[in-house]
Protein backbone atom coordinates (compact mmCIF):
# COMPACT_ATOMS: atom_id res chain seq x y z
CA UNK A 1 0.00 0.00 0.00
CA UNK A 2 1.40 3.37 -0.98
CA UNK A 3 0.82 5.83 1.85
CA UNK A 4 -0.79 9.16 1.05
CA UNK A 5 1.29 12.31 1.32
CA UNK A 6 0.37 15.96 1.26
CA UNK A 7 1.13 16.13 -2.46
CA UNK A 8 0.51 13.96 -5.49
CA UNK A 9 4.20 13.44 -6.16
CA UNK A 10 3.76 9.66 -6.11
CA UNK A 11 0.42 9.64 -7.91
CA UNK A 12 0.55 7.37 -10.97
CA UNK A 13 -3.04 6.20 -11.10
CA UNK A 14 -5.86 5.00 -8.92
CA UNK A 15 -4.52 1.56 -8.10
CA UNK A 16 -0.99 2.74 -7.42
CA UNK A 17 -1.73 5.66 -5.14
CA UNK A 18 -4.77 4.62 -3.18
CA UNK A 19 -5.61 1.19 -1.82
CA UNK A 20 -9.37 0.63 -1.70
CA UNK A 21 -9.85 4.25 -2.80
CA UNK A 22 -11.85 5.90 -5.55
CA UNK A 23 -10.94 9.24 -7.21
CA UNK A 24 -13.27 11.29 -9.33
CA UNK A 25 -13.15 14.87 -10.48
CA UNK A 26 -16.13 16.71 -9.17
CA UNK A 27 -16.88 18.55 -12.38
CA UNK A 28 -17.25 21.74 -10.37
CA UNK A 29 -15.12 24.79 -10.98
CA UNK A 30 -13.34 25.34 -7.71
CA UNK A 31 -12.69 29.03 -8.08
CA UNK A 32 -14.25 32.17 -9.38
CA UNK A 33 -12.95 32.06 -12.94
CA UNK A 34 -12.18 29.65 -15.76
CA UNK A 35 -8.48 29.59 -14.78
CA UNK A 36 -9.27 27.76 -11.57
CA UNK A 37 -8.84 23.96 -11.76
CA UNK A 38 -11.49 21.46 -10.83
CA UNK A 39 -11.42 19.82 -7.41
CA UNK A 40 -10.28 16.22 -7.27
CA UNK A 41 -12.35 14.15 -4.86
CA UNK A 42 -11.07 10.89 -3.41
CA UNK A 43 -13.08 8.36 -1.43
CA UNK A 44 -11.42 6.25 1.28
CA UNK A 45 -12.76 3.36 3.32
CA UNK A 46 -9.76 3.16 5.66
CA UNK A 47 -8.68 5.99 7.96
CA UNK A 48 -5.16 4.79 8.76
CA UNK A 49 -3.50 5.50 5.36
CA UNK A 50 -4.70 9.11 5.62
CA UNK A 51 -2.76 9.83 8.81
CA UNK A 52 -0.08 12.12 7.32
CA UNK A 53 -2.52 14.14 5.23
CA UNK A 54 -5.03 14.30 8.07
CA UNK A 55 -2.60 15.51 10.71
CA UNK A 56 -1.08 18.05 8.32
CA UNK A 57 -4.54 19.55 7.78
CA UNK A 58 -5.13 19.55 11.54
CA UNK A 59 -1.97 21.58 12.08
CA UNK A 60 -2.50 24.09 9.29
CA UNK A 61 -6.27 24.20 8.84
CA UNK A 62 -9.47 24.56 10.85
CA UNK A 63 -11.16 21.76 12.78
CA UNK A 64 -12.24 20.82 16.29
CA UNK A 65 -10.32 18.22 18.34
CA UNK A 66 -13.21 15.83 17.83
CA UNK A 67 -12.20 15.60 14.16
CA UNK A 68 -8.56 14.92 14.96
CA UNK A 69 -6.95 11.76 13.62
CA UNK A 70 -6.15 10.63 17.16
CA UNK A 71 -9.78 10.86 18.27
CA UNK A 72 -11.50 9.41 15.20
CA UNK A 73 -9.05 6.60 14.48
CA UNK A 74 -9.43 5.37 18.07
CA UNK A 75 -13.22 5.75 17.80
CA UNK A 76 -13.31 3.66 14.64
CA UNK A 77 -11.19 0.90 16.19
CA UNK A 78 -13.21 0.61 19.38
CA UNK A 79 -16.71 1.80 18.50
CA UNK A 80 -17.30 2.38 14.80
CA UNK A 81 -16.49 -1.16 13.72
CA UNK A 82 -18.69 -2.60 16.48
CA UNK A 83 -21.57 -0.40 15.28
CA UNK A 84 -21.13 -1.61 11.69
CA UNK A 85 -19.99 1.80 10.51
CA UNK A 86 -17.73 1.61 7.48
CA UNK A 87 -15.61 4.72 6.82
CA UNK A 88 -16.49 6.65 3.65
CA UNK A 89 -14.01 9.49 4.02
CA UNK A 90 -13.95 12.11 1.26
CA UNK A 91 -10.88 14.26 0.63
CA UNK A 92 -10.93 17.29 -1.65
CA UNK A 93 -7.63 18.25 -3.29
CA UNK A 94 -6.40 21.44 -4.94
CA UNK A 95 -4.41 21.57 -8.18
CA UNK A 96 -1.11 21.18 -6.32
CA UNK A 97 -2.19 18.06 -4.46
CA UNK A 98 -2.88 19.78 -1.16
CA UNK A 99 -5.88 18.73 0.91
CA UNK A 100 -8.63 21.39 0.82
CA UNK A 101 -10.94 19.48 3.13
CA UNK A 102 -11.58 16.12 4.75
CA UNK A 103 -15.11 14.86 5.28
CA UNK A 104 -14.92 12.13 7.97
CA UNK A 105 -18.04 10.26 6.93
CA UNK A 106 -19.15 6.69 7.46
CA UNK A 107 -22.00 4.46 6.37
CA UNK A 108 -23.78 2.59 9.16
CA UNK A 109 -25.11 -0.61 7.74
CA UNK A 110 -28.59 -1.63 8.83
CA UNK A 111 -30.88 -4.52 7.99
CA UNK A 112 -33.03 -2.39 5.68
CA UNK A 113 -31.62 1.15 5.78
CA UNK A 114 -28.03 2.37 5.61
CA UNK A 115 -27.28 5.73 7.23
CA UNK A 116 -24.62 8.26 6.31
CA UNK A 117 -23.15 9.59 9.56
CA UNK A 118 -20.11 11.41 10.87
CA UNK A 119 -17.33 9.20 12.14
CA UNK A 120 -17.33 9.69 15.89
CA UNK A 121 -21.12 9.98 15.98
CA UNK A 122 -22.35 9.80 19.56
CA UNK A 123 -18.97 10.64 21.11
CA UNK A 124 -18.21 14.03 19.54
CA UNK A 125 -19.60 17.21 21.04
CA UNK A 126 -18.82 19.01 17.78
CA UNK A 127 -19.05 17.28 14.42
CA UNK A 128 -18.08 18.41 10.96
CA UNK A 129 -15.26 18.54 8.47
CA UNK A 130 -11.66 19.69 8.45
CA UNK A 131 -10.94 22.73 6.27
CA UNK A 132 -7.77 24.21 4.85
CA UNK A 133 -7.28 27.90 5.56
CA UNK A 134 -7.94 28.78 1.93
CA UNK A 135 -10.97 26.53 1.46
CA UNK A 136 -13.31 29.47 0.77
CA UNK A 137 -11.00 30.64 -2.04
CA UNK A 138 -11.71 27.40 -3.85
CA UNK A 139 -15.34 26.74 -2.88
CA UNK A 140 -17.82 29.53 -2.25
CA UNK A 141 -20.94 29.09 -0.13
CA UNK A 142 -23.02 29.20 -3.32
CA UNK A 143 -20.98 26.36 -4.84
CA UNK A 144 -21.03 24.00 -1.88
CA UNK A 145 -24.52 22.51 -2.52
CA UNK A 146 -23.38 21.40 -5.98
CA UNK A 147 -20.14 20.03 -4.52
CA UNK A 148 -22.14 18.15 -1.88
CA UNK A 149 -24.32 16.65 -4.64
CA UNK A 150 -21.18 15.41 -6.40
CA UNK A 151 -19.87 13.94 -3.14
CA UNK A 152 -23.17 12.18 -2.48
CA UNK A 153 -22.94 10.62 -5.93
CA UNK A 154 -19.65 8.88 -5.16
CA UNK A 155 -20.53 7.58 -1.70
CA UNK A 156 -21.58 3.99 -0.95
CA UNK A 157 -25.29 3.24 -1.06
CA UNK A 158 -27.29 4.81 1.78
CA UNK A 159 -30.90 5.81 2.28
CA UNK A 160 -30.59 8.46 5.01
CA UNK A 161 -28.14 11.25 5.81
CA UNK A 162 -27.97 12.06 9.54
CA UNK A 163 -25.24 14.60 10.23
CA UNK A 164 -25.61 16.02 13.72
CA UNK A 165 -24.08 18.55 16.14
CA UNK A 166 -22.57 20.88 13.56
CA UNK A 167 -21.45 24.38 14.65
CA UNK A 168 -22.04 27.39 12.41
CA UNK A 169 -18.30 28.03 12.21
CA UNK A 170 -15.26 25.79 12.08
CA UNK A 171 -12.29 27.68 13.41
CA UNK A 172 -12.25 31.01 11.61
CA UNK A 173 -14.44 29.86 8.72
CA UNK A 174 -18.13 29.46 8.07
CA UNK A 175 -19.26 25.84 8.09
CA UNK A 176 -20.05 25.16 4.41
CA UNK A 177 -22.87 22.79 5.39
CA UNK A 178 -24.87 25.79 6.56
CA UNK A 179 -25.29 26.67 2.88
CA UNK A 180 -27.37 23.53 2.29
CA UNK A 181 -30.45 24.88 4.02
CA UNK A 182 -32.90 22.64 5.86
CA UNK A 183 -30.67 22.75 8.93
CA UNK A 184 -32.42 22.00 12.23
CA UNK A 185 -31.36 23.32 15.61
CA UNK A 186 -29.95 20.60 17.81
CA UNK A 187 -31.66 20.02 21.15
CA UNK A 188 -28.70 21.57 23.02
CA UNK A 189 -26.14 24.29 22.41
CA UNK A 190 -22.49 24.42 23.40
CA UNK A 191 -20.96 27.13 25.60
CA UNK A 192 -17.51 28.65 26.01
CA UNK A 193 -15.66 31.45 27.74
CA UNK A 194 -12.64 33.56 26.83
CA UNK A 195 -9.92 33.21 29.46
CA UNK A 196 -7.26 35.69 30.50
CA UNK A 197 -3.63 34.94 31.21
CA UNK A 198 -4.21 36.48 34.64
CA UNK A 199 -6.61 34.06 36.34
CA UNK A 200 -7.37 36.35 39.27
CA UNK A 201 -8.61 39.18 37.07
CA UNK A 202 -10.74 36.76 35.05
CA UNK A 203 -12.17 35.23 38.22
CA UNK A 204 -12.95 38.67 39.67
CA UNK A 205 -14.90 39.63 36.57
CA UNK A 206 -16.91 36.42 36.46
CA UNK A 207 -17.88 36.00 40.11
CA UNK A 208 -19.88 38.43 42.23
CA UNK A 209 -18.73 39.42 45.70
CA UNK A 210 -21.26 37.03 47.24
CA UNK A 211 -20.19 34.14 45.00
CA UNK A 212 -16.52 34.70 45.80
CA UNK A 213 -17.31 34.72 49.50
CA UNK A 214 -19.15 31.39 49.20
CA UNK A 215 -16.27 29.96 47.16
CA UNK A 216 -13.81 30.90 49.91
CA UNK A 217 -16.04 29.43 52.62
CA UNK A 218 -16.40 26.11 50.80
CA UNK A 219 -12.71 25.98 50.04
CA UNK A 220 -11.90 26.46 53.77
CA UNK A 221 -14.35 23.71 54.72
CA UNK A 222 -12.70 21.31 52.28
CA UNK A 223 -9.21 22.28 53.48
CA UNK A 224 -10.26 21.42 57.03
CA UNK A 225 -10.69 17.83 55.83
CA UNK A 226 -7.14 17.62 54.48
CA UNK A 227 -4.65 19.11 52.07
CA UNK A 228 -6.23 20.13 48.75
CA UNK A 229 -4.16 19.47 45.61
CA UNK A 230 -4.82 19.80 41.89
CA UNK A 231 -3.05 16.97 40.08
CA UNK A 232 -2.37 16.53 36.36
CA UNK A 233 -0.91 12.99 36.10
CA UNK A 234 2.20 12.71 33.96
CA UNK A 235 2.68 8.99 33.26
CA UNK A 236 0.42 6.61 31.36
CA UNK A 237 -0.16 4.57 34.52
CA UNK A 238 -1.16 7.66 36.48
CA UNK A 239 -3.48 8.86 33.70
CA UNK A 240 -5.17 5.47 33.56
CA UNK A 241 -5.66 5.52 37.34
CA UNK A 242 -7.31 8.95 37.12
CA UNK A 243 -9.52 7.72 34.29
CA UNK A 244 -10.66 4.69 36.27
CA UNK A 245 -11.55 6.92 39.22
CA UNK A 246 -13.49 9.27 36.92
CA UNK A 247 -15.36 6.32 35.39
CA UNK A 248 -16.32 4.96 38.82
CA UNK A 249 -17.49 8.35 40.09
CA UNK A 250 -19.35 9.21 36.89
CA UNK A 251 -21.07 5.84 36.81
CA UNK A 252 -22.57 6.57 40.24
CA UNK A 253 -23.85 9.91 38.93
CA UNK A 254 -25.36 8.30 35.82
CA UNK A 255 -27.24 5.80 37.99
CA UNK A 256 -28.50 8.57 40.29
CA UNK A 257 -29.75 10.64 37.35
CA UNK A 258 -31.29 7.67 35.57
CA UNK A 259 -29.03 8.26 32.56
CA UNK A 260 -27.54 5.49 30.43
CA UNK A 261 -23.93 4.84 31.44
CA UNK A 262 -21.79 5.63 28.39
CA UNK A 263 -18.94 3.50 29.75
CA UNK A 264 -21.15 0.41 29.55
CA UNK A 265 -21.71 0.86 25.82
CA UNK A 266 -19.57 -1.45 23.65
CA UNK A 267 -16.13 -0.05 23.04
CA UNK A 268 -16.51 3.23 24.94
CA UNK A 269 -14.38 2.38 27.97
CA UNK A 270 -11.76 0.80 25.72
CA UNK A 271 -11.70 3.99 23.65
CA UNK A 272 -10.88 6.18 26.66
CA UNK A 273 -8.37 3.68 28.03
CA UNK A 274 -6.63 3.58 24.67
CA UNK A 275 -6.17 7.36 24.62
CA UNK A 276 -5.31 7.70 28.32
CA UNK A 277 -2.67 4.98 28.23
CA UNK A 278 -0.90 6.21 25.11
CA UNK A 279 2.05 8.55 25.68
CA UNK A 280 1.62 9.92 22.14
CA UNK A 281 -1.76 11.39 23.14
CA UNK A 282 -0.63 12.84 26.48
CA UNK A 283 -0.56 16.42 25.17
CA UNK A 284 -4.00 15.99 23.60
CA UNK A 285 -6.09 14.07 26.15
CA UNK A 286 -5.77 15.93 29.44
CA UNK A 287 -6.76 14.14 32.65
CA UNK A 288 -6.70 15.77 36.08
CA UNK A 289 -8.08 15.29 39.56
CA UNK A 290 -8.46 17.02 42.90
CA UNK A 291 -7.30 15.28 46.06
CA UNK A 292 -8.48 16.08 49.57
CA UNK A 293 -6.32 14.51 52.22
CA UNK A 294 -4.80 12.24 49.59
CA UNK A 295 -8.16 10.92 48.35
CA UNK A 296 -9.52 11.79 44.90
CA UNK A 297 -12.56 13.99 45.44
CA UNK A 298 -13.14 15.03 41.82
CA UNK A 299 -11.74 14.29 38.37
CA UNK A 300 -12.05 15.43 34.78
CA UNK A 301 -11.09 14.63 31.21
CA UNK A 302 -10.51 17.32 28.60
CA UNK A 303 -8.90 17.95 25.24
CA UNK A 304 -6.10 20.46 24.74
CA UNK A 305 -5.50 21.83 21.24
CA UNK A 306 -3.57 25.00 20.55
CA UNK A 307 -5.10 27.90 22.45
CA UNK A 308 -8.35 26.10 23.33
CA UNK A 309 -9.25 23.70 26.13
CA UNK A 310 -12.34 21.47 25.77
CA UNK A 311 -14.02 20.28 28.98
CA UNK A 312 -15.44 16.84 28.13
CA UNK A 313 -16.12 14.76 31.26
CA UNK A 314 -16.19 15.61 34.98
CA UNK A 315 -17.04 13.74 38.17
CA UNK A 316 -16.86 13.91 41.96
CA UNK A 317 -17.04 11.40 44.78
CA UNK A 318 -20.64 11.63 45.99
CA UNK A 319 -19.92 9.51 49.06
CA UNK A 320 -16.93 11.50 50.32
CA UNK A 321 -17.29 13.94 53.20
CA UNK A 322 -15.99 16.68 50.94
CA UNK A 323 -18.98 16.21 48.63
CA UNK A 324 -21.01 18.59 50.86
CA UNK A 325 -18.75 21.48 49.90
CA UNK A 326 -18.63 21.23 46.13
CA UNK A 327 -15.27 19.61 45.28
CA UNK A 328 -16.33 19.51 41.64
CA UNK A 329 -16.57 23.30 41.52
CA UNK A 330 -13.21 23.68 43.26
CA UNK A 331 -11.66 21.28 40.77
CA UNK A 332 -13.22 23.16 37.84
CA UNK A 333 -11.77 26.46 39.01
CA UNK A 334 -8.34 24.89 39.50
CA UNK A 335 -8.58 23.40 36.02
CA UNK A 336 -9.57 26.72 34.45
CA UNK A 337 -6.68 28.40 36.25
CA UNK A 338 -4.33 25.69 34.98
CA UNK A 339 -5.66 26.16 31.42
CA UNK A 340 -5.12 29.92 31.59
CA UNK A 341 -1.61 29.54 32.97
CA UNK A 342 -0.66 27.07 30.22
CA UNK A 343 -1.56 29.44 27.39
CA UNK A 344 -5.18 28.53 26.66
CA UNK A 345 -7.32 31.49 25.63
CA UNK A 346 -10.61 29.62 25.26
CA UNK A 347 -12.22 27.29 27.77
CA UNK A 348 -14.93 25.38 25.92
CA UNK A 349 -17.55 23.69 28.09
CA UNK A 350 -18.80 21.88 24.94
CA UNK A 351 -22.34 20.63 24.45
CA UNK A 352 -25.03 20.94 27.11
CA UNK A 353 -27.12 23.74 28.60
CA UNK A 354 -26.43 23.04 32.27
CA UNK A 355 -27.19 26.02 34.50
CA UNK A 356 -23.70 26.18 36.06
CA UNK A 357 -22.24 27.18 32.70
CA UNK A 358 -24.08 30.51 32.90
CA UNK A 359 -21.69 31.51 35.70
CA UNK A 360 -18.73 31.35 33.34
CA UNK A 361 -19.73 31.42 29.69
CA UNK A 362 -20.39 34.51 27.64
CA UNK A 363 -20.57 32.70 24.30
CA UNK A 364 -23.30 30.28 23.20
CA UNK A 365 -22.55 28.07 20.21
CA UNK A 366 -25.73 26.91 18.46
CA UNK A 367 -25.48 23.46 16.91
CA UNK A 368 -27.35 22.11 13.92
CA UNK A 369 -28.46 18.78 12.50
CA UNK A 370 -28.86 17.90 8.84
CA UNK A 371 -31.20 15.11 7.74
CA UNK A 372 -31.67 14.04 4.16
CA UNK A 373 -33.61 10.96 3.04
CA UNK A 374 -33.16 9.96 -0.58
CA UNK A 375 -35.56 7.02 -0.93
CA UNK A 376 -39.08 6.22 0.18
CA UNK A 377 -37.61 3.85 2.77
CA UNK A 378 -35.38 6.69 3.92
CA UNK A 379 -38.35 9.00 4.41
CA UNK A 380 -40.17 6.32 6.39
CA UNK A 381 -37.11 5.72 8.56
CA UNK A 382 -36.18 9.31 9.28
CA UNK A 383 -39.58 10.93 9.88
CA UNK A 384 -40.06 9.42 13.39
CA UNK A 385 -36.48 10.36 14.28
CA UNK A 386 -37.00 14.00 13.28
CA UNK A 387 -40.26 14.14 15.25
CA UNK A 388 -38.52 12.72 18.31
CA UNK A 389 -35.72 15.29 18.10
CA UNK A 390 -38.19 18.15 17.71
CA UNK A 391 -40.01 17.04 20.85
CA UNK A 392 -36.69 16.60 22.67
CA UNK A 393 -35.59 20.13 21.79
CA UNK A 394 -38.94 21.57 22.88
CA UNK A 395 -38.73 19.81 26.24
CA UNK A 396 -35.11 20.84 26.81
CA UNK A 397 -35.84 24.46 25.97
CA UNK A 398 -38.89 24.60 28.27
CA UNK A 399 -37.54 24.81 31.86
CA UNK A 400 -40.66 23.47 33.60
CA UNK A 401 -40.90 20.46 31.29
CA UNK A 402 -37.16 19.76 31.45
CA UNK A 403 -37.07 19.93 35.26
CA UNK A 404 -40.05 17.61 35.48
CA UNK A 405 -38.49 15.16 33.04
CA UNK A 406 -35.11 15.07 34.84
CA UNK A 407 -36.85 14.45 38.18
CA UNK A 408 -38.89 11.58 36.75
CA UNK A 409 -35.78 10.16 35.10
CA UNK A 410 -33.84 10.32 38.37
CA UNK A 411 -36.71 8.66 40.24
CA UNK A 412 -36.83 5.87 37.68
CA UNK A 413 -33.06 5.49 37.94
CA UNK A 414 -33.28 5.23 41.72
CA UNK A 415 -35.92 2.51 41.51
CA UNK A 416 -33.85 0.59 38.96
CA UNK A 417 -30.78 0.85 41.21
CA UNK A 418 -32.72 -0.50 44.20
CA UNK A 419 -34.04 -3.41 42.16
CA UNK A 420 -30.55 -4.16 40.90
CA UNK A 421 -29.14 -4.09 44.45
CA UNK A 422 -31.86 -6.42 45.68
CA UNK A 423 -31.48 -8.89 42.84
Amino acid sequence: MTPLTTTFETYTGTEAAFSRTEERKSGISAGFGSARPEILLSLHEDIEPLKAVWQALERKGDATPFQSFIWLSAWQRHIGTAQRIKPAIVVGWDEEGGALFILPLGVQQGIVINKLVWLGDGLCDYQGLLLSKDFSRHVSAAQFPALWEAIRGMLPSHQIVTLRRMPERIGGQANPFMALGSMRRHASSAHLTMLKADWESYYSEKRSAGSKKRDRQKRRKVEELGEVRFVAPATAQERLATLETLVAQKSVAFARMGVANIFEKPGHLGFYRDLAGNDETAAFLHLSHLTVGGEVAAASCGLSTGSSYFYVLASYDEKAEAARFGPGVIHLMELMKHAAETGHQVFDFTIGDEAYKDCWCEVEVPLYDYFEPNTLAGWAGIAPHIAYLQVKRFVKQTPVLWQGFTRLRAAAGGIAALRSAGA
